[in-house]
């Protein structure tokens, strides 16, 4: 990375979000309104990471493509043969965007200027009028000589496919790197995957098992960080989601994170107190163990999206930044198809649905208010809640991470908690000892 003059690449401004949680103060406000540190972030941390772009079902059948933004970089997704693949959206001739809107049954992607052509795979295929050749059909004899390209030098097909970007898929989800820099996925996530290999078969591994419900777009007036930070703590639930408290128990929260790019923490036991999302409403994913079957885990994947994995369900949500003070949530309901074909289960799913959309609503709201709040000058950072907030300090720090480019921290994948490999292997609180598993 080349030597820069922004101030926010100077280590000193974080040293105080550096320092242990205990002792630690958040970072200033003004990471929330200034208009260069958005714009480092788009290269910094969004080109450079593992970013959320997409639901693996969205994009689940042969020939779906769908156009996606991650740090101002405008994509596609397709799916070839049931591989989804992930390219720059723009023609290799002229640089126009290929894909506006999502589509399904494509067996090529066609530049809607001048009809050039990319196979799926991003080969192009077809340069109408531009050689003998168009979409796989000899130009026809008696006016192929108006056409011959026979004088065009240096042009070869295969060098002017689209620009690919990689692609993964885990939990369900299409994940770009677009700088091509970071680590493997599977390392980005780290300690996350196996935490959750149960729910990995109804999740989808390749191809989707998770089934949207309902969808709703959230366009908020808030910095994108301040919606992560709030999702990470439930030091707010009492006062901001009472009607959550009744079945996500602030007393029976712990944190649960590994070796990883995220922030996760776990309620165990839910209660059954009445709400919606009380367990046992519909079947559970069919690979939960009991224990499993009465938790739900809360989860943050570095950069951009969250989530609220219940036994049944999960309430997920993917963020893109569209500047300091605009943030657009794309959020999905998701279950498991015994959950759709059990009896009213439609009905308790729009149940679940609702109250979900309620909950959002409410951080929402509070979000928004804490980002009118810390536009205040006087507003440098407050104190870490140690008990509640560690999630937060993790989060922070991976920010500063990729904000400070020249150091050696850049890609750095922080460890787990220290008590994370002794929680895995506590018994179910509700069981016997003997009994536990």
């Amino acid at each position: 990375v080349a030597a820069d003059n922004s101030r926010w690449s100077d280590p000193s401004l974080y040293q105080a979000t550096r320092r242990p949680v205990d002792e630690a103060s958040t970072l200033p406000g003004t990471v929330y309104h200034d208009k260069e540190f958005a714009q480092l972030e788009e290269e910094r941390v969004f080109r450079s990471s593992w970013v959320a772009a997409a639901e693996l079902c969205d994009v689940s059948k042969p020939g779906d493509v769908m156009p996606v933004n991650v740090g101002g970089a405008s994509l596609l997704l397709a799916n070839d043969g049931g591989t989804v693949r992930a390219f720059h959206n723009v023609c290799r001739h002229r640089g126009a965007k290929l894909v506006e809107e999502p589509c399904s049954k494509r067996r090529t992607i066609l530049c809607p200027y001048h009809r050039w052509g990319y196979a799926l795979d991003g080969r192009l295929i077809a340069t109408p009028s531009f050689d003998d050749t168009a979409d796989g059909r000899r130009i026809p004899e008696h006016i192929r000589q108006k056409f011959c390209t026979s004088h065009v030098k240096d042009f070869d097909k295969s060098r002017n496919g689209l620009f690919p970007v990689r692609a993964d898929s885990a939990l369900g989800l299409i994940f770009v790197n677009v700088n091509g820099e970071a680590p493997p996925l599977s390392e980005w996530l780290g300690d996350l995957l196996p935490s959750l290999s149960e729910y990995e078969s109804s999740f989808g591994v390749g191809t989707p098992g998770l089934v949207p419900y309902k969808r709703k777009q959230y366009d908020v007036p808030a910095n994108w960080k301040l919606l992560v930070e709030n999702y990470l703590e439930y030091y707010h639930l009492p006062a901001v989601h009472p009607e959550l408290c009744n079945v996500s128990g602030v007393d029976e929260h712990r944190r649960h994170q590994g070796r990883g790019m995220y922030m996760c923490f776990a309620t165990e036991p839910l209660s059954r107190g009445g709400t919606p999302i009380d367990p046992g409403r519909i079947p559970p994913f069919p690979t939960l163990r009991p224990r499993h079957q009465r938790m739900a885990y809360h989860v943050a994947l570095f950069p951009n999206t969250f989530f609220s994995l219940y036994p049944d369900s999960l309430f997920r949500v993917i963020l893109s930044p569209h500047g300091a003070g605009r943030t657009v949530e794309q959020a999905t309901f998701l279950s498991h198809r015994a959950a759709f074909d059990a009896p009213g289960g439609e009905a308790v799913l729009e149940d679940m649905f609702q109250f979900w959309d309620l909950i959002n609503t409410q951080d929402i709201d509070i979000v928004k208010n804490v980002h009118q709040g810390t536009s205040t000058p006087l507003y440098t950072g407050g104190r870490f809640s140690f008990r509640f907030e560690e999630t937060l300090h993790r989060f922070q720090n991976m920010v500063i991470d990729k904000m400070l480019v020249h150091e050696p921290t850049r890609y750095r994948i922080p460890d787990g908690d220290v008590d994370y490999h002794d929680l895995l292997a506590a018994p179910d609180p509700l069981l016997p000892a003997a009994a536990s598993g």
